[in-house]
């Protein structure tokens, strides 16, 4: 091969391995904007749940990318919105998705009261007691479970009264 011949590969390999480096620069500044955009998103997903504005919350947080961060306050924030907004059958989802990414009682506290409100009791009472085991002196955990306790009394009295043939 003559000395023009590998003088060109060169220029060519050069360009190329300088597109390819370019390329890769120019997605790591496209990745650390889409972090600092999703940052600035959840501050003021956070922000509008803490002000109850909870419809422009979820709106919010659910405006974050998928992709742009892997982040527990998403999951749990906009799970708690949905609690606020009554829908628990799509707040248990997000929750779950904060509690695979984070073990906290908050998160924990939240399963409870979506699944509560969903009547599953026995689940719920299970992430209650896990918030019990993490803080003993959790208030609301103690309150909850004592009213699932007596919900369950009750129902267990209706169910062997004689005379009441529910189906």
């Amino acid at each position: 091969m003559n000395s023009t011949r590998k003088f060109i590969f060169a220029i060519v390999g050069l360009i190329v391995v300088t597109a390819i480096a370019g390329g890769i620069y120019k997605d790591r500044i496209d990745h650390q904007r889409q972090l600092r955009q999703a940052g600035v998103l959840l501050d003021q997903g956070i922000k509008e749940f803490r002000e109850e504005k909870y419809q422009a919350a979820l709106q919010t947080l659910d405006s974050i990318p998928d992709d742009a961060v892997e982040d527990w306050r998403i999951p749990y924030y906009a799970g708690s919105t949905l609690i606020k907004l009554k829908d628990y059958k799509a707040a248990a989802p997000r929750l779950e998705t904060a509690l695979s990414l984070k073990h906290d009682e908050h998160i924990l506290f939240a399963l409870g009261v979506a699944y509560y409100k969903l009547g599953n009791i026995s689940l719920s009472k299970g992430y209650f007691a896990s918030v019990l085991e993490i803080n003993p002196d959790n208030e609301q955990a103690k309150g909850l479970m004592d009213v699932m306790a007596k919900l369950e009394r009750y129902s267990s009295a209706n169910e062997t009264e004689p005379g009441n043939n529910q189906p």
